[in-house]
């Protein structure tokens, strides 16, 4: 069974900015319950759907990509019994994952959704509003650093 997958950044985002967390050794997964996710096209949001992040702080293409497939292969295989859930999980991938038994990945991918946290009060979503907020607030702050600056 093949599972729905992630396609755009906003989907991404959704997870990162109001999903629950759950952290592993080797990955951390982004769950985004259905009734939080908006209306994201017809049928692909019944169920659920799966998105996998590497970044190139965990290695080359090759390595990147091999983690992606390990990934993948043991999300099939621990979420098939949860394919039916409405929900949208985002795995990041860390460096361990390539080191880690492949019976581990699966494992903790299956417990995952279930396990996963609710994000602490700490982050704030992201917003177009707050982030010309801070680049007005920072070119006003270098403006005025300069102005105190001894000659």
């Amino acid at each position: 069974m093949r599972l729905a997958r992630l396609t755009e950044r906003k989907q991404f985002l959704a997870a990162a900015d109001q999903g629950r967390r759950f952290r592993s050794s080797a990955f951390t997964v982004q769950v985004l319950d259905a009734p939080s996710r908006g209306g994201c096209g017809g049928a692909s949001s019944e169920g659920l759907r799966l998105g996998l992040t590497a970044s190139r702080k965990v290695g080359n293409a090759v390595k990147r990509n091999r983690i992606r497939r390990r990934l993948r292969v043991a999300a099939q295989q621990a979420l098939a019994a949860q394919a039916d859930r409405p929900c949208d999980v985002v795995v990041v991938a860390r460096p361990e994952t390539l080191t880690t038994a492949f019976a581990t990945l699966v494992s903790e991918l299956s417990i995952a959704i279930e396990r996963a946290r609710p994000q602490g009060q700490g982050r704030k979503p992201r917003s177009a509003k707050a982030a010309t907020a801070n680049t007005a607030a920072a070119k006003a702050g270098a403006g005025s650093r300069d102005a105190h600056t001894p000659s």
